[in-house]
């Protein structure tokens, strides 16, 4: 087999177009001294469909373009592109099976760039191992995912997660919406109120789901982002999320133990006992909380509190968690400790919300996991100056979108 025939085979080049040349440039014998150069035409007398229409060939234009290595030696495709005149007068480039059109590299060459970063790599490390500038790949990446947002329709999002997180240091985040059945984002907005709510809810819908369409909504118990919900969409349940609230009711829990230890120095170093969930605790820890509890009951009763507040959770129907949680609320109040109370009173306030959880047992713990998987991108990158490439990135991960990129199956 001719190295033409091979190249061409592996470039998977198909009629009219062919492989006329294979040339190695460069001096030295070193792979980094010398490059891969391809050179593709097509078959003289081709036609080329524009729009429905084949056309002669008019004329050419050079054009060049990084491919994926071969043998370890950089490599680049050139081609004679034809152009065609249409009916009209107006002259065409024709699209190239090999690239997409105005991109300087090969499809098979934005694929891999952009699988490096799909598998974890920042894009300034996978600039370094294609040998390109980080940014470049940004743009590419940037460029898929503009363009699979704009043309991938949305399944309707029934079961929505609603949720902030941090874009930078300081008092700057993105809203987060997700769809908790496909485990996708399916909406970014600057900000965390009602207006975000509501712009995060517009690029839901551009793509093709309906808020209308919305059934549940698990958040946390943001007064912005309920307001928003209840205006944007008043046909959905709201959730308010138990995780949520179990993590309120530790810093109420914690707060007792603050006011406690300032009378005691056997308190001190003492705080994850009381926050982890006892069942986790070895058995020394075990017993140094039932110890504590009796010496000291104010921290001993809000532990107790604490831990069966997340036997509610754990009800068999509607009926039995509305009890449970009443039952509780009774006990804690009898507590008569402030952080306690307080907490209570703000179960009292959302009750609507909580009560919904033993509907739909709903959660936003999904949320809570892109959240997290969110924060991780940042720090692969160490911070987006751009909240725009922020974003962009957070669809490239977690977005749910077909970029195409190559499988260990394809």
């Amino acid at each position: 087999m001719k190295s033409t025939e091979l190249f061409a085979a592996a470039l998977g080049l198909h009629s009219p177009w062919l492989l006329s040349d294979v040339r190695f440039e460069g001096e030295g014998s070193s792979t980094t001294e010398r490059s891969l150069h391809l050179y593709i035409e097509h078959k003289k007398g081709a036609r080329f469909a524009l729009e429905g229409t084949e056309y002669p060939v008019y004329d050419h234009q050079e054009r060049t373009w990084r491919h994926l290595n071969f043998f370890e030696h950089t490599c680049y495709l050139h081609a004679s592109v034809p152009r065609v005149q249409t009916e009209d007068g107006r002259t065409v480039l024709v699209d190239v099976p090999w690239a997409k059109a105005g991109s300087s590299f090969t499809l098979l060459f934005e694929a891999f760039s952009m699988l490096l970063v799909a598998e974890g790599m920042s894009l300034s490390a996978a600039g370094r191992f294609v040998g390109l500038d980080g940014r470049i790949i940004g743009r590419v990446i940037q460029r898929e995912v503009e363009q699979a947002l704009e043309e991938q329709d949305l399944e309707q999002v029934e079961q929505l997660g609603l949720d902030e997180t941090s874009s930078r240091k300081g008092h700057s985040y993105l809203t987060v919406l997700t769809d908790r059945d496909r485990k996708k984002v399916v909406g970014l907005s600057v900000g965390k109120d009602g207006d975000a709510v509501a712009n995060a809810l517009s690029v839901m819908e551009l793509r093709g789901s309906k808020a209308s369409g919305v059934r549940v909504v698990t958040l946390d118990m943001s007064a912005a982002y309920i307001a928003g919900c209840r205006k944007l969409v008043p046909q959905a349940d709201l959730v308010f999320d138990r995780f949520h609230l179990e993590a309120l009711l530790n810093k109420c829990v914690d707060q007792v133990r603050r006011e406690d230890q300032k009378q005691t120095t056997q308190l001190r170093n003492s705080r994850y006992l009381w926050l982890r969930n006892h069942k986790n605790l070895n058995k020394t820890n075990q017993e140094r909380v039932h110890y504590l509890s009796r010496a000291f009951p104010r921290i001993g009763k809000a532990h107790q509190l604490k831990e069966q507040f997340k036997e509610v959770w754990s009800a068999n129907n509607f009926s039995e968690g509305i009890k449970s949680l009443e039952a509780w609320l009774s006990i804690a109040k009898e507590s008569g400790l402030k952080p306690i109370l307080q907490f209570a009173e703000t179960v009292k306030n959302h009750w609507a919300g909580i009560r919904e959880y033993f509907r739909h047992w709903a959660t936003n713990a999904f949320a809570e996991r892109v959240n997290l998987k969110i924060q991780e991108i940042k720090r692969t990158a160490r911070g987006y100056a751009n909240i725009r490439n922020y974003m962009v990135m957070i669809y490239f991960h977690l977005g749910g979108l077909n970029l195409g990129l190559p499988t260990k199956n394809s």
